[in-house]
């Protein structure tokens, strides 16, 4: 049986309240005990709610595969409660039930129906032609049966009740307790043999917590305003059910004996304004000074203690469809009176711990009791010990999954990817509905909204594709997405991305990923749109999914979300990800003096974090891949497992670069001054390693001999470079012989290799030397330091200089203008060179990915 659980319960509004606790903690048990049974579970979750679901799914992790967790994107605003949202909310329905249906379920489980008022929950049942085999959890009716209170509001009213008429429709009801059960039969009319009660249970944490030390205590106590021995109430909510005035009133009349030194505590987030209508009602029933105490909300750690450390809890609610708080105060130890209503006598279990809840006298007198009787309150709190152990969500699970097995019948059909003319279909046939119920919709839709329409389509046809088998090459370009440096970092990703997107390898589908703060991945849905010149109306970012086989390439640096993402590379790898990054340069690592201290302690978590979960890490070249290998020999010694370690080289065709245009208005006079004399070019981002300081240094001296010699410096000013921006904007020869370019175009640039006489290449350490390459393409001579990974890149086809003063620059120079002036220096013209083609296929070929068939 393949069950399908949507679960966008724990991720709306009502993950802050007991239906999203519930929902969760009972589709844990379910998946285990399915998964025993041998029954197949997918869980489904909504993609507007971003920050949910990497916390999901590390929920799931070890019981269910990360690629059984499927996202689906649906329109935005569609919440009930704003204006005009009709077309998108039904809209989104269609969406999400043409999503579900394609995954061929034999029992969809809804964990809760009665959401999107407030948010952008999208939950339906049996809205288009699709017929889906459906549970829905039934907490309570509780609006409907006190309609006066609750439905007051048109809007809502008209929302709930047609909600009412869908769960109508629903296959099969799963009670939380007996009262709910009889509820849907009894108002609802609802068949005996259509709803079961699974009932309830609470989560681990709701355990007696004993503080043993009396200062801990008194700290704990204090830090929420307790200072007396205290009767606790966790109403969980302010509405008029939860009978909050009756409960003061009958605090209130306890005999002064009694209630002297005692206080009345409500343990729950208070809603504005609400505080002081019940501080004022506890003056108005003679209450004094802090005798009613408001916690505001309690974390589950502190709660568990305080309710241990109460004198007893009660539960005065009119109506409850379970009422999960007094089991969880009975789990932690305390002993629990409650009202005689509803659901709350099959949680307690002790008929002697009831009362009336709409006679304040009643309430008093079992509160009175617990006060004066220590036997009674001794028997109570034993009971409730022994009452806690009938509940647990392995039996709540044990029989839904029965009852499910009961109602619904057969295999589970094979999934089936979704091919584009099935997608169009879908669209029509929606829009057409759509276009049916336009006046009870209130109005046409927009063309806008209906390219939302059409790009939720696609991406949800992705998912399931996903879910089919069909294998992702998630490809992270996070720092591209989120700000552009234009280094020379982004020029590598723009180009791989480029010939990625347009040449995915066969049996991949290409999905450009990013990470906001180190946090789960999102699909880069809207960058891609706007990378390709393709529009953007309607297209969403929403979390990925991912399967076992899937590749990731972590081609962006990266190295400042780190620890943060070891978590999704934790999931990533545990779902049988391959995980393979590209690694520029370890210079923070291995020339601190060049870095501040927390680049390199970024640096320091990126590698640790490779180091843990990386299949691979791929150098941009040799000479980086022998620094690599050496940090981990000599850093590292003791790991048990190392990455895989190679190396490819970078492409050097600006035109496949999805390369920068644009000239400023005096680059013909910059040029013409460049051309007219000898003219020297620095590429790069102003950092302490890359030697411009030595060059300015080189140049004034060339400049005091009578060189008639022009240095041109392409690049932005990067950290701690203040000495040198201020030298090199106040420079005597700056615009004349000392010419500063910044935020050029690619366009601007090429005309600068083509203009100038030679590149100098001073940088003390480099992953690549892509400006090498650059220069070569154009065959402009090359000046460079002596490093490996320059000789690896330029070999035989530059001149190189020594040393790291400017008077050790300054005589190369000389003796290459000798050279150059007797057309006799290094030409870099046969310089052997990769297109951003040949580039990407030795990327592919590092991860295993065959390129035999690039379409």
């Amino acid at each position: 049986m393949r069950i399908v659980i949507d679960l966008q319960a724990a991720q709306s509004e009502s993950r802050f309240r007991g239906i999203g606790r519930y929902s969760l903690s009972l589709a844990l048990a379910m998946v285990a005990d399915a998964e025993r049974r041998g029954h197949e579970v997918y869980v489904v979750l909504n993609g507007k709610f971003p920050e949910t679901i990497e916390p999901l799914r590390t929920s799931f992790a070890g019981l269910l595969s990360q690629d059984r967790i499927l996202v689906f994107s649906s329109l935005p605003e569609t919440e009930g409660v704003t204006p005009g949202s009709e077309w998108r909310r039904r809209a989104s329905e269609f969406v999400r039930e043409e999503f579900l249906a394609a995954l061929r379920p034999d029992v969809l489980h809804v964990s809760s129906l009665f959401e999107g008022w407030g948010d952008e929950s999208v939950v339906a049942i049996d809205c288009g032609s699709a017929r889906l085999p459906t549970a829905v959890t039934l907490y309570d009716l509780i609006p409907y049966v006190m309609s006066e209170a609750y439905l007051v509001d048109s809007g809502y009213r008209s929302f709930y009740l047609r909600k009412l008429e869908q769960l109508k429709r629903a296959d099969y009801l799963l009670a939380i307790s007996a009262h709910s059960r009889l509820e849907a039969i009894d108002l609802l009319h609802i068949s005996a043999d259509r709803v079961i009660n699974i009932s309830a249970a609470i989560g681990d944490q709701f355990k007696p917590a004993p503080i043993s030390e009396e200062a801990a205590r008194e700290l704990l106590l204090a830090e929420h305003g307790i200072a007396n021995p205290f009767v606790l109430y966790v109403p969980g909510g302010f509405d008029p059910r939860k009978n909050l005035d009756r409960l003061i009133e009958a605090f209130a009349s306890l005999p002064m004996s009694v209630r002297d030194g005692l206080q009345l505590v409500i343990g729950s987030k208070v809603p504005e304004g609400m505080g002081e209508a019940l501080q004022a009602k506890a003056r108005s029933v003679g209450l004094g000074p802090n005798q009613l105490v408001l916690t505001d909300y309690v974390p589950d750690e502190q709660l568990t203690a305080i309710y241990g450390l109460c004198q007893f809890c009660v539960f005065p609610s009119l109506h409850e469809g379970f009422g999960l708080p007094a089991l969880e105060a009975m789990a932690c130890g305390a002993p629990v009176i409650a009202s005689n209503s509803t659901s709350l006598p099959e949680v307690i279990g002790f008929d002697e711990g009831l009362f009336d809840p709409l006679s304040v006298a009643d309430i008093a007198r079992v509160m009175l009791r617990c006060l004066t009787d220590d036997g009674f309150l001794l028997e109570l709190k034993r009971h409730c010990a022994l009452q806690v152990k009938k509940f647990s969500w392995e039996r709540s699970a044990l029989l839904a999954l029965d009852g499910f097995e009961g109602a619904f019948e057969g295999a589970a059909a094979a999934l089936s990817r979704i091919d584009d003319q099935t997608v169009a279909n879908g669209y029509e046939r929606i829009a057409a509905e759509l276009k049916r119920d336009s006046a009870e919709l209130g109005r046409e839709a927009s063309d806008a909204e209906h390219t939302m329409l059409r790009e939720c389509l696609r991406m949800n046809q992705r998912v399931i594709d996903r879910a089919c088998g069909e294998r992702q090459l998630l490809v992270d370009i996070s720092e591209l997405v989120n700000r552009d440096a234009k280094s020379g970092i982004q020029r590598v990703v723009r180009s791989i991305l480029l010939r990625l997107l347009k040449h995915p390898p066969a049996g991949y589908r290409v999905e450009a990923v990013y990470t906001k703060d180190g946090h789960g991945l999102l699909y880069a849905k809207s960058f891609v749109a706007k990378f390709l010149g393709l529009p953007t109306e309607g297209v969403q970012d929403v979390p990925i999914t991912f399967g076992k086989d899937d590749i990731f390439v972590g081609l962006d640096l990266t190295a400042h979300l780190f620890p943060a993402f070891n978590e999704t590379l934790r999931q990533l790898e545990e779902t049988g990800v391959h995980i393979h990054y590209v690694v520029y340069d370890l210079t923070p690592l291995m020339n601190t003096r060049w870095h501040t201290t927390g680049m390199t302690q970024a640096f320091t978590h990126w590698i640790d974090g490779l180091a843990s979960y990386a299949d691979s890490l791929i150098c941009i070249s040799e000479a980086v891949a022998h620094d690599v290998e050496r940090w981990f020999e000599e850093k590292r010694p003791g790991l048990g497992r190392t990455p895989r370690i190679s190396h490819f080289h970078l492409g050097a065709d600006i035109g496949n670069s999805q390369p920068t245009v644009g000239l400023p208005e005096n680059a013909s006079q910059v040029l013409a001054a460049i051309k007219s004399v000898p003219s020297f070019l620095m590429v790069g981002t102003i950092e302490p390693r890359k030697g411009y300081t030595q060059a300015i240094d080189a140049f004034e001296s060339l400049w005091s001999k009578g060189e008639n010699v022009n240095l041109v410096i392409v690049g932005k000013a990067g950290w701690h470079m203040e000495e040198v921006v201020d030298r090199l904007r106040g420079h005597p020869q700056a615009g004349t012989r000392l010419f500063w370019l910044e935020g050029v175009s690619d366009e601007y640039l090429d005309r600068l290799y083509e203009t100038t006489s030679a590149l100098i290449a001073a940088s003390e350490y480099e992953g690549f030397g892509l400006p090498l390459v650059e220069a070569a393409q154009r065959e402009l001579p090359i000046i460079a330091r002596n490093i490996p990974v320059f000789k690896e890149v330029a070999g035989n086809h530059a001149f190189w200089f020594d040393g790291h003063d400017g008077v050790s620059l300054a005589r190369a120079l000389l003796d290459w203008l000798e050279l150059y002036r007797m057309n006799e220096v290094p030409r870099s013209a046969g310089m052997p060179w990769l297109t951003w083609e040949q580039s990407t296929d030795q990327l592919l070929r590092r991860v295993d990915v065959s390129l035999a068939d690039m379409s």
